[in-house]
């Protein structure tokens, strides 16, 4: 595969963010770290910890794959392991992923893709790839 420049950048973006946040925190502050895999650049693991509520102490691995069109069409997700909110290997509904064409934007970068996913863990508004539970109060 032919190296996706944008990709390599983001690599040393993302370095870059978790020393700045290191550095002046002591800690990882964005509730994930995430890497590609060393063999193909377009898939990206991240691992999102550190949630309050339910997920409290919880370590949810998923992956972000990215079309080789990358940055013009938009990367899916999936969550690797249970995690109460989505469903395991199903590709996960979101404007930043490749289910919204008409809403993706290729300023966005992997980076971003991950917060927007991690800020989904609080939300009340359900998504394909969500577990759907009935509250029988």
């Amino acid at each position: 595969q032919a190296p996706n420049i944008r990709l390599q950048r983001e690599i040393k973006m993302v370095k870059k963010t978790y020393m700045s946040q290191i550095k002046k925190t002591g800690k990882i502050t964005d509730n994930f770290v995430c890497a590609p895999d060393p063999e193909n650049m377009l898939q990206w693991y991240f691992v999102i910890f550190g949630l309050d509520g339910p997920y409290e102490g919880g370590f949810y691995l998923g992956v972000l794959t990215c079309p080789a069109s990358f940055p013009k069409n938009a990367p899916n997700i999936k969550m690797l392991v249970d995690n109460g909110i989505f469903m395991k290997n199903e590709e996960i509904c979101m404007s930043m992923t490749s289910m919204h064409p008409e809403s993706w934007n290729p300023a966005w970068t992997v980076h971003q893709i991950l917060v927007g996913l991690v800020s989904f863990w609080y939300q009340d508004e359900l998504t394909s790839g969500a577990i759907y539970y009935k509250d029988h109060g």
